[in-house]
């Protein structure tokens, strides 16, 4: 009966082991040579548990990097949309279809200048990086309007941001609203 809470205790000290490596391992098996086989079954079985607590670890941290990157998106998807967008093609001086362009991702997002990008991420309320990740995120559905039609809807191609703008027809006042919003203020 000695030896048995002798051999728990020893097992009990080699679990409690901080680090727990192969070298605590050897020299356990060294000074109990007896024990050799339970000490090398519990090592591993220490070593499952570890393993296991952190892809634990990992699956939530993914999950949470999953989840705030959809509500990011949803943020600028929020920030550029239905009242929002009003609102924002108002304080910029801007037509509602700029803004809707941005929304719906129909500006190629390489194509569209630096300055202007954090101007239109502020003036909408959003981190930039957020604003970037947006265009970046090609997995997710791009919105579009419904509309009433015979056929299915098609989605539209990405267009260079000159050719986006040029589109737009945009009078003089909206053309100096533009301007404005594309000059870098320093902040960057």
């Amino acid at each position: 009966m000695s030896t048995d809470m002798n051999q728990d205790n020893i097992l009990d000290d080699f679990a409690m082991e901080s680090p727990l490596g192969p070298e605590t391992l050897l020299s356990y098996v060294k000074k109990y040579p007896e024990l050799a086989l339970e000490l090398t079954d519990l090592y591993h079985e220490l070593l499952m548990v570890d393993l296991s607590a952190a892809a634990d670890a990992i699956q939530q941290n993914t999950k949470s990097v999953v989840g705030t990157s959809q509500q990011n998106e949803a943020s600028v998807a929020s920030a550029l949309s239905g009242a929002n967008l009003r609102k924002l093609a108002q304080k910029l001086g801007l037509p509602r279809d700029y803004i809707a362009g941005f929304r719906d991702r129909k500006v190629r997002f390489g194509s569209i200048p630096g300055p202007l990008l954090i101007n239109l991420a502020r003036s909408a309320s959003v981190n930039v990086h957020q604003m970037i990740k947006y265009f970046q995120d090609t997995t997710g559905p791009i919105p579009q309007m419904a509309h009433k039609a015979a056929g299915k809807p098609q989605g539209s191609a990405t267009v260079e941001y000159d050719e986006f703008v040029k589109g737009l027809d945009l009078n003089e006042s909206e053309l100096e609203a533009l301007n404005r919003l594309s000059v870098s203020d320093g902040q960057d």
